[in-house]
């Protein structure tokens, strides 16, 4: 006998459907999409079958068929079947059975996928740094390691993180670190991973559509005002002077002369100066391999290099073969020892000021020895979007003489600033 694939069945066609020898057949009811009739070897029975979206084990959306047995026949006859059919349906199709996907991946395994996708990317190691000491720092998100992602994108799970950023904010996860910038932006590294890892189908999305950050205040942020007015820098020359370590000052020097950023320059190696050009390269910058650029070198630049090479052939003598500015590994304190310097390992006393507050006062520098914005803007790698006139479609190479020029004139007015006390008072004209 011939099974049709789909008829509008009733009891007596049901009936004369002989059993089979081997294997099974179904047959589709026309009258009720999704209601079949299954004929096997030895008994006959109702299924329904339809298509649901589910999630897989990665988390990524996909169409399964489901199949159900729910009656027999003849116990069953095909109205009854018909009508609960509409009802096992249903039930399918809002879940009810379904084996349920997994919660999808913590956050330390997705800041795992996160980095290496960063590290793919060409992103600066300085901005790998700054996610992944947030992820994994005990008082900041290092709590959440083990814990799956969609357990903190619910109603509790965002009360629990917004209680977190209060915390950090008020210093109650350390008795030395937090405060409103580390608790900003740490609840700006769980979002910006929950996100990664929700658009990649990494994690199961809430039904109501929660997100961890969903309930933080964030903290108001004001920009620093960090930089050193012209007065202050002779201080800071005598500061300089005084500092122990040689590497660190003069890394320190550099970064004032530069106007660079500090992770740029700390992750600086020998092999990317060129010295009779008189450049040195940044392959990594803030923004990734796409933003790489050349630093023009004056000659106070070239002599702060070469004191630090002295420097450091006595301070590391391997680790000064590659790097510019060696680090120690014994007062390495967060993460991993790379090799270069540390930004935060230092028992010396501080510098009046350091750090990002360098590349302000090059900023301010700028403006004393008459450089153009858009100069300095190359200069200091800065974003030039939004502004034809800014200085974005001038090739860097074509202005190559202008930003030496301009970072000769910054030199020479920085450097002259810093030993105007060894100069003594200029004379008055007669």
């Amino acid at each position: 006998m011939t099974y049709p694939s789909k008829a509008r069945l009733t009891d007596s066609m049901a009936a004369r459907f002989p059993f089979l020898p081997k294997g099974q057949k179904l047959i589709a009811d026309a009258d009720q999409p999704g209601l079949y009739l299954k004929v096997g070897k030895s008994a006959k029975s109702w299924v329904v079958q339809t298509e649901v979206r589910v999630l897989d084990e990665r988390m990524r959306k996909q169409r399964k068929t489901v199949r159900r047995a729910f009656a027999a026949f003849p116990e069953v006859g095909v109205r009854d079947a018909r009508a609960a059919a509409k009802g096992e349906l249903a039930a399918i199709l809002a879940g009810e059975g379904l084996s349920k996907p997994a919660a999808g991946v913590t956050l330390g395994v997705a800041w795992d996928l996160y980095r290496a996708h960063l590290e793919r990317t060409g992103r600066s190691p300085a901005t790998v740094y700054s996610y992944r000491n947030a992820v994994q720092a005990e008082h900041l998100l290092g709590i959440w390691r083990d814990t799956p992602l969609s357990d903190l994108a619910t109603a509790e799970g965002a009360a629990r993180v917004a209680a977190r950023h209060d915390a950090i904010t008020g210093g109650r996860t350390h008795e030395k670190h937090g405060g409103s910038y580390a608790a900003n932006g740490a609840m700006r590294t769980l979002r910006v991973v929950y996100n990664w890892a929700l658009e990649r189908g990494h994690v199961r999305p809430d039904p109501d559509g929660w997100h961890p950050t969903r309930q933080v205040t964030f903290n108001r942020e004001e920009a620093r005002d960090s930089a050193m007015t012209r007065s202050d820098l002779p201080g800071w020359w005598a500061a300089y002077q005084g500092i122990e370590n040689r590497v660190r000052a003069e890394f320190q020097l550099f970064l004032l002369l530069s106007g660079s950023r500090a992770g740029a320059i700390a992750t600086a190696r020998w092999e990317h100066l060129d010295v009779a050009a008189r450049r040195l390269h940044i392959p990594t910058p803030k923004g990734g391999k796409a933003r790489a650029y050349d630093i023009p070198l004056t000659r106070p630049m070239l002599a702060c290099l070469a004191r630090a090479r002295r420097a450091g052939r006595m301070y590391q003598p391997a680790l000064s073969r590659e790097w510019m500015f060696p680090g120690d590994p014994s007062k390495s304190k967060r993460g991993q020892f790379a090799g270069h310097m540390s930004l935060y390992a230092t028992t010396e006393a501080k510098l009046p000021c350091s750090g990002h507050g360098l590349r302000h006062t090059f900023r301010n520098a700028r403006v004393w020895a008459g450089v153009e914005e858009n100069l300095s803007k190359k200069l200091m790698n800065h974003s030039q979007r939004g502004n034809v006139h800014s200085g974005t479609y001038g090739s860097r190479e074509g202005l190559w003489p202008d930003l030496m020029d301009a970072q000769t004139r910054i030199s020479t007015t920085v450097m002259g600033l810093l030993r105007q006390q060894e100069q003594g008072p200029r004379r008055s004209a007669a």
